[in-house]
């Protein structure tokens, strides 16, 4: 009867740890008196472009918050935290150089510097770049592979903003 009552409390301690683990992973940083988000559109300064990453990689990172927060969005700069940023880079380069010096496959980069403003903690604040890649086919035209990897790697981005957020890391 001693070690059924030590099971069962030793079974209760393991399932309130996991629970406490799983509030403290989603979104405790956000404090529950921050209530609106402005998400800017991300211009696109790299020098090679695509044309819809801007409004693609704006629209992921608005959806995040708002599907994983009970953040609302805002339209103006008065909100509680304000995302704003550019695409710094979008950049295709050689991978695992062949004995022909012909690569045998070739990395798409996009770089975001981000720019997060926080108006209720100030101490959060911050100035990042993010970066997200993925490799394709060396022997591929990136006009021929560009839509199945632009948004692999715009969702790597905005997990990676929305964590730096969210979950303050």
């Amino acid at each position: 009867m001693k070690k059924l009552k030590l099971f069962s409390f030793c079974l209760l301690f393991i399932f309130s740890l996991t629970g406490c683990i799983k509030y403290s992973l989603s979104g405790a940083a956000i404090q529950p008196d921050w209530n609106t988000i402005y998400v800017a559109t991300f211009p696109n300064y790299a020098p090679q472009q695509n044309p819809t990453l801007s409004q693609d990689l704006t629209i992921a990172i608005q959806d995040v918050f708002r599907n994983r927060t009970k953040l609302k969005l805002n339209s103006n700069e008065n909100s509680d935290l304000i995302i704003e940023g550019e695409i710094t880079g979008y950049d295709i380069t050689p991978e695992a150089i062949q004995s022909n010096s012909i690569a045998a496959k070739n990395r798409l980069t996009v770089n975001v510097k981000v720019r997060y403003i926080n108006n209720k903690d100030e101490s959060k604040n911050y100035d990042k770049t993010f970066s997200a890649f993925q490799l394709y086919d060396g022997n591929a035209m990136l006009s021929s592979v560009e839509s199945s990897l632009v948004p692999l790697i715009i969702n790597d981005i905005r997990d990676q903003v929305f964590a730096s957020i969210a979950m303050d890391w």
